[in-house]
């Protein structure tokens, strides 16, 4: 690769990194929900976990990212104001959520069993990934809210985690990579040596949290400039995110074919690492040939509306099963997907919107701003 090329690819992410938003990510929140919907609906071959595992690597980077903005710009953090946009942009939609569940009980004619109400309520506290994890029962419709649980468990941690080590971004550099890797180390030990099972080490934080550490550790690489001349290769020209892409492609070919024992001893380390260089991608390359979809207006919507899709997706497939019955999945999953973006634009602009507004009234201003935000450098240093 040409110096011209690598200073290129340096300086469109740098450029794309230092937007306000980067409508990159919203396209490929589009594509992670998709993938959800499609692996519940059953779809053939559709990649078990996929679009769950993109959403954890992306939540972490951008949380992590965001943060890091906020404390050049602020020269500090709030965990207040963390905590306050956390619950208006989660809890209203999610909660509605759970409220139409039990109104739908009660238009039927009928309360929950005891096993439901256990269920809304591991969910309304966001436990409900330990309760799905030791209870192998059909969960209705908040199955799926395992995800969320572990999201909202890594939001209590992780702000107190930032503020005490974002001062330093080598020692932080350094915690994070281990804590991945003894969270790698402590899964495979679960599975081969204690046979634990398949649900436990799906849905719990414990056996999770590293893909969301994951997307942190990049958020701080990429902050310190680490590794400049690998995201400046890769990122040089389009087609070399096909080795990214062929590489997924393969680890869920072999997931299929070895099941468990490569889920969780290979494809739980690896997936989040290609995940989090395809990220990079994206977001240096959202205006090339090959990843300009992302940007799409449409594509972009729908990664906007994409945290109410994966709400109501399950409810939208029982309301086309209810009115389709077995069907052709060519019928059903366009069927549930449209449903779903109907929905989840209501929720968007009734509730989701009307709650982020207030951020406002609630979250208080530091005494003390920087004179204006820094911009990434990107400069090569050691790890």
């Amino acid at each position: 690769m040409t110096s011209n090329a690598a200073s290129a690819s340096q300086c469109r992410l740098a450029e794309s990194l230092a937007r306000k938003t980067i409508p990159s990510l919203d396209g490929l929140r589009a594509v992670a929900v998709l993938l959800v919907i499609s692996n519940h609906m059953e779809v053939p071959y559709a990649p078990h976990g996929r679009g769950v595992l993109t959403f954890f690597v992306l939540s972490g980077f951008l949380i992590t990212w965001l943060m890091l903005k906020e404390a050049d710009r602020e020269r500090g953090i709030s965990i207040r104001n963390f905590y306050v946009r956390r619950v208006l942009r989660i809890f209203p939609a999610f909660y509605l959520y759970l409220a139409l569940l039990i109104l739908g009980h009660l238009f039927k004619g009928h309360l929950p069993t005891a096993s439901t109400w256990e269920d809304y309520l591991a969910s309304f506290f966001y436990f409900g990934n330990y309760r799905f994890a030791l209870d192998r029962h059909s969960h209705l419709f908040v199955g799926h809210t395992w995800a969320l649980s572990i999201e909202e468990q890594f939001y209590l941690i992780w702000p107190w985690v930032f503020v005490a080590f974002h001062q330093d971004l080598r020692k932080f550099t350094r915690l994070l990579i281990s804590a991945i890797v003894l969270v790698d180390i402590y899964r495979i030990i679960l599975f081969f040596g204690f046979h634990v099972s398949n649900q436990w080490l799906t849905f719990t934080f414990d056996s999770r949290v590293d893909h969301l550490l994951v997307g942190c550790l990049l958020a701080v690489l990429l902050k310190r400039g680490v590794g400049m001349q690998f995201w400046n290769f890769i990122t040089a020209r389009a087609w070399i995110s096909m080795l990214p892409l062929g590489l997924m492609v393969l680890s869920i070919a072999l997931a299929f074919r070895y099941s468990l024992a490569y889920k969780f001893a290979v494809g739980f380390v690896v997936d989040p690492l290609l995940t989090a260089i395809l990220l990079v991608q994206v977001i240096a390359m959202g205006d090339t040939w090959m990843w300009g979809w992302l940007n799409w207006r449409l594509t972009r919507y729908l990664g906007q509306i994409s945290y109410a899709m994966f709400l109501y997706h399950m409810l939208a497939a029982r309301i086309v099963i209810a009115f389709l019955g077995t069907r052709s999945l060519w019928v059903k999953v366009p069927a549930v997907i449209c449903i779903s973006v109907v929905i989840g634009t209501l929720s968007y602009y009734l509730v989701e919107m009307k709650f982020l507004r207030l951020k406002s009234r609630f979250i208080k201003s530091p005494v003390k701003r920087a004179e204006r935000t820094a911009v990434p450098s990107l400069q090569p240093v050691s790890i």
